[in-house]
């Protein structure tokens, strides 16, 4: 459906893209030379900044090389660092400028970019060679006259017609103020060195009066702002002066020695150029800000263009996606819902009906799909509100029977577990009655069997989610809790206690754990051989807590069935019938999550399991006044009653003489 949809938009959208693409593209062509232009207005405008830099570089070292190379030369090293500094700016914006399409621009950026080698080869001949300063104003000024050159070329390349005229400009009055530098040098020479001819003085009057023609030029070509700018910048008293001094030295020629000084002069015209320069840097923003505002227009050219384009794409967008939108969106919004309630709802509810008792069970409502059309895809979605609400119903009849045969399994452990409780009364009685050895034996087989059947109702509780009827409020030794389970089970011979503690359990979960480990040790017994023991031990943690190991020398487990075993110890399974041919396993796992008590059954060497639990900190607890002194364990007498204190070692067997018998059942009974 998706591919056909497409195929009836596919011929308008194509056609609106090729439409707005020719239109972008011219305007993208554009937006490239106004940009190109900016950039070579930037190089345009370092490169007067590098003009500025080596002029003060050759006028420095044409007075140094007229003083006879004797000066400091700080001077001239701080403005060659400058002048290489400017170069540099020349050649990034010279690299950010896309030439590679126009051989003369290319040629020209390549000039620039080799001004640095020639310029380091004039300062070495400068400095190793003994020219007179005059050669040195000619290098220099032939290596400025090649730069100025190359910027001029440039300019033809620069879009737009005012801002050429800008670019103009500054080049007329760039070559002025090089004339008026090419005079600070002249006559700085020719007053360090002491002698003034007469050609030295036509180069300085010949500089003159290039600088006042340009001057006059640029004036007239300037806008009047400019103009009158210069107008109010270049007057005062150092310009005066400038012109005082050299008339004054056009006076002296042909004179041994000038009285004139050549530091005064410089710094008089260092001056004067400094007020031409403030010029140069105005038409430089000029320039700049024409380029910039160029550069804006064309961007607002291209923005137009891809606005009328964007335009244009939503329109034939927008209509298509309220065709598509209209089959499309029920049918994302009916995959959602049925996601949602096959990952989340559907399992969410049958989780909470898992873990309720199955009493005062309310009806669910199932809440409809957000599809509300009547079309074939609404039909389609009230049919999975069908499934859905069926499948609903059927969780909550299952949650329902479920209550049913818990309420049905309390009833009938209730009913046991008073027919059982009667019964060891009965057994009681005739146990402290009897004085036959052999009789008693026999009690207490019925009273052991007796014990199974209470635990086993007791499962039945477990199975329904019910709490065991019999409770214990005050603390109880963890020996006695480790004895009353030993003797709920058959085969309670068998088991060895070692490693004896001395601490206290809770005694509101005395009654749970006494079931817990009667388990373990009822299935340690019945999965090894008669003749083998079993040995619970029992350590205190230090950090809290106490752990008790349960060890048999049976057949063992492989260890993908202690991994299940130990899965369904720490998640426990729901009732059914697989439970109830495991129901020991069952129980334990529900007992131990019931008070954060951790089983983990393990194999033993050569054979056999191990089941570990660690009883937590909250409910062991150290030796209180109430329990037996370290080293010593409580002497019951037949009744049941504390006689006194033995000593005993890291082994206890529990004996099968009658009267030990009669101690520990007495015992067992009070932990119920």
């Amino acid at each position: 459906m998706r591919t056909q949809l497409l195929a009836v938009v596919v011929i308008p959208v194509v056609t609106a893209l090729v439409l707005g693409g020719l239109r972008v593209g011219s305007a993208v062509r554009n937006a490239q030379d106004v940009d190109n232009a900016r950039r070579l207005v930037r190089v345009v405008d370092k490169g007067t900044a590098l003009l500025q830099k080596i002029e003060d570089e050759r006028d420095l070292t044409a007075l140094y090389v007229a003083e006879g190379r004797t000066g400091d030369t700080s001077r001239i090293g701080t403005q060659r660092s400058k002048t290489d500094a400017a170069l540099a700016q020349v050649r990034a914006e010279a690299a950010h400028v896309h030439g590679t399409t126009n051989s003369v621009l290319a040629t020209q950026l390549a000039v620039l970019d080799a001004f640095g080698p020639k310029t380091a080869s004039l300062r070495h001949s400068v400095t190793r060679s003994a020219m007179r300063w005059p050669t040195v104003v000619d290098a220099y000024t032939g290596l400025i006259t090649e730069l100025t050159d190359a910027l001029r070329l440039l300019a033809p390349d620069i879009a737009g017609q005012t801002l050429v005229m800008r670019a103009g400009t500054l080049e007329t009055f760039a070559q002025a103020t090089e004339k008026a530098s090419q005079r600070r040098a002249l006559l700085g020479g020719v007053l360090a060195e002491g002698h003034f001819d007469a050609n030295e003085a036509q180069s300085l009057t010949l500089a003159g009066r290039q600088q006042q023609a340009l001057t006059e030029q640029f004036l007239a070509s300037a806008p009047a702002a400019q103009r009158q700018f210069y107008e109010h910048t270049v007057t005062g008293r150092d310009v005066d002066k400038a012109d005082t001094l050299q008339k004054q030295a056009l006076a002296l020629q042909d004179t041994s020695r000038p009285t004139l000084d050549a530091d005064a002069w410089f710094d008089t015209m260092t001056r004067k150029l400094d007020l031409l320069r403030r010029i140069e840097q105005r038409l430089i923003g000029s320039a700049e800000d024409e380029s910039s505002h160029e550069q804006r227009q064309a961007e607002r050219s291209l923005l137009t263009a891809s606005l009328v384009e964007l335009l244009m794409l939503l329109l034939v967008l927008g209509v298509t996606h309220v065709l598509v939108q209209s089959i499309v969106a029920p049918l994302h919004t009916l995959r959602a819902s049925t996601l949602d309630i096959a990952q989340h709802r559907l399992p969410e509810v049958v989780r909470l009906l898992r873990e309720s008792t199955g009493a005062h069970l309310k009806p669910i409502e199932v809440e409809p799909t957000a599809v509300d059309s009547t079309d074939e895809i609404g039909a389609v979605a009230r049919a999975f509100d069908d499934v859905h609400r069926d499948s609903v119903r059927l969780a909550f009849e299952q949650a329902q029977l479920r209550g049913r045969i818990n309420t049905m399994f309390v009833n009938l452990s209730q009913r046991s577990q008073s027919l059982v409780e009667r019964q060891l009364e009965l057994i009681d009685r005739l146990e402290n009655g009897e004085q036959d050895p052999d009789l008693l034996a026999g009690l207490f087989k019925l009273d052991h069997l007796a014990t199974r059947m209470r635990r086993n109702g007791e499962n039945l509780l477990v199975l329904a989610g019910e709490k065991a009827g019999r409770r214990w409020s005050a603390p109880v030794r963890l020996v006695d809790v480790l004895r009353a389970a030993i003797s709920e089970i058959e085969q309670y011979q068998r088991v060895q206690l070692h490693g004896l503690v001395t601490a206290d359990v809770d005694g509101r979960a005395v009654n749970d754990i006494v079931h817990l480990i009667a388990e373990l040790l009822e299935n340690a017994t019945t999965f090894s051989s008669p003749d083998t023991e079993v040995v619970v031990t029992c350590r205190l943690l230090s950090g809290g807590g106490a752990q008790v190991g349960i060890q048999d020398n049976g057949i063992g487990m492989t260890a993908e069935d202690l991994a299940e075993a130990n899965d369904r110890l720490l998640n426990p399974p729901v009732v059914d019938v697989a439970v109830a041919r495991r129901m020991g396993m069952f129980v334990i796992g529900r007992l131990s999550g019931r008070h954060d008590i951790r089983v983990q059954l393990r194999g033993s060497a050569p054979h056999g399991v191990t089941a570990v639990v660690m009883l937590p900190q909250k409910l062991v607890r150290e030796h209180e006044d109430h329990m037996d002194p370290p080293g010593l364990s409580a002497r019951y007498d037949t009744e049941g009653r504390l006689t006194g204190w033995r000593n005993y070692d890291t082994t206890e067997h529990i004996e099968e003489s009658a009267p030990t018998r009669r101690a520990h059942r007495t015992r067992r009974r009070g932990a119920r």
